[in-house]
């Protein structure tokens, strides 16, 4: 996908998509443009917040309790790894691990490891581990695989 920005001096601020099709990720860019892209209610301190999914770095379950870890704040959230990976795969959450979802697009670089697994450096600078068992599918995704390039 090509992005191409101009910064204007006066008038009013425009998006314009242009698209061959419409794809779920170019739906999501519109709903974020419009205002109208899910939140994710999330807990901190007994405070209900609503999140951007792409402000989160990761999801991770804990003895039953889900986490979203942004930038600087760990926050208790009320949805199920299957669900994170679900309602928010278009917008680069990946299943990494049995108790993590990722979001690849909060990945600073990647690097192999011994027995087929992946280290990923997160913005933050915090390191995750991706199993062997998603690994695979990790490098297909980042190649620009779709679920139709299985056959």
């Amino acid at each position: 996908m090509k992005l191409t920005m101009n910064r204007i001096i006066k008038g009013e601020d425009e998006v314009i998509i242009r698209y061959q099709d419409m794809t779920e990720q170019i739906e999501a860019i519109a709903r974020m443009v419009q205002g109208t892209e899910s939140r994710i209610s999330a807990f901190a301190e007994d405070k209900r917040v609503l999140l951007l999914p792409e402000n989160i770095l990761y999801v991770e379950s804990v003895d039953g309790v889900t986490y979203a870890y942004l930038e600087e704040k760990v926050l208790r959230v009320q949805m199920s790894l299957t669900e994170a990976e679900m309602r928010y795969g278009n917008r680069g959450f990946f299943r990494c691990s049995k108790s993590m979802v990722l979001n690849i697009y909060k990945i600073s670089y990647l690097k192999s490891e011994p027995g087929n697994r992946i280290r990923a450096a997160m913005e933050n600078g915090e390191q995750v581990m991706i199993s062997r068992r998603y690994a695979k599918e990790l490098r297909r995704v980042l190649k620009g695989g779709g679920e139709e390039d299985e056959e």
